[in-house]
């Protein structure tokens, strides 16, 4: 069953991240190591995110922007490097692409090979409808058209729950416009994602289901147990002193 719904008919919005909190202070780790000495004398951390993901990562005009940019930033000040974000597809990511030293794009252990930090986030999935279209329980759910970016979570709940997507998409907006466009009666993503694109599109419904919470993880290339060392401190720091907290707040996550 449906554990709670939202109605957002979206009549007006702000722009993603308007007034919103100032950054929390960067951690300060004490972990020293080879991959760490090398980021700090090169002053450059390369991370790879897919930017398809408002407001975990997305293009903000002409600069990446997001939870998980933000989080990217504060660990690139915590090595005083620069940051240098390159936009991958999740499908893509894998060990030495675009060289980069973390993947931080709404990833999962085993989501992509490498060594995994502790939880940054933890994500639910939700249903995004039409506008007149009643939320139903999920065993419902089998009688609809529905649409989920293909390889996702949302279509892992899908399949969880014996429903037949009738339309697959390679990138998560395709299957939530699926939905405004009238070529499915509902979509199943990533919660943030599903909120934000009913925030910036007219006449949606949101509704949450009990389904099993994932944690995100910064995935850090395999040979350098020093830098995971290093992202696994900062995490737990900036989990202690509410800093993670300021930038879900940051982002109304």
């Amino acid at each position: 069953m449906l554990a709670a719904s939202a109605v957002l008919l979206v009549v007006a919005c702000n722009p993603l991240g308007a007034g919103r909190p100032s950054l929390p202070a960067p951690p300060h780790p004490v972990v020293q190591g080879p991959v760490v000495a090398a980021i700090r004398r090169t002053g450059v951390l390369r991370v790879a995110s897919d930017l398809s993901y408002p407001p975990l990562a997305y293009h903000d005009g002409t600069s990446p922007g997001g939870f998980e940019i933000d989080l990217a930033g504060l660990l690139a000040k915590a090595l005083g490097a620069r940051l240098d974000v390159v936009d991958t597809p999740r499908a893509a990511m894998r060990p030495g692409v675009a060289g980069a030293d973390l993947f931080i794009s709404q990833l999962t252990r085993g989501d992509a090979p490498g060594l995994s930090s502790p939880p940054y986030y933890v994500m639910r999935q939700a249903i995004l409808w039409r506008e007149g279209e009643s939320p139903v329980p999920d065993r419902a759910l089998r009688g609809l058209r529905l649409a989920v970016q293909a390889r996702s979570r949302g279509q892992t709940v899908a399949e969880q729950l014996g429903v037949a997507p009738a339309v697959v998409t390679y990138a998560p907006i395709e299957a939530l416009g699926a939905v405004s466009r009238g070529q499915a009666q509902a979509a199943i993503a990533d919660l943030p994602l599903v909120v934000e694109y009913a925030r910036t599109h007219r006449r949606l419904v949101v509704s949450s289901g009990r389904w099993v919470e994932v944690p995100l993880v910064v995935v850090v290339r395999q040979d350098a147990p020093d830098l995971l060392a290093f992202t696994s401190a900062a995490i737990r720091e900036l989990e202690q002193t509410g800093g993670l907290a300021r930038l879900r707040q940051r982002w109304h996550l």
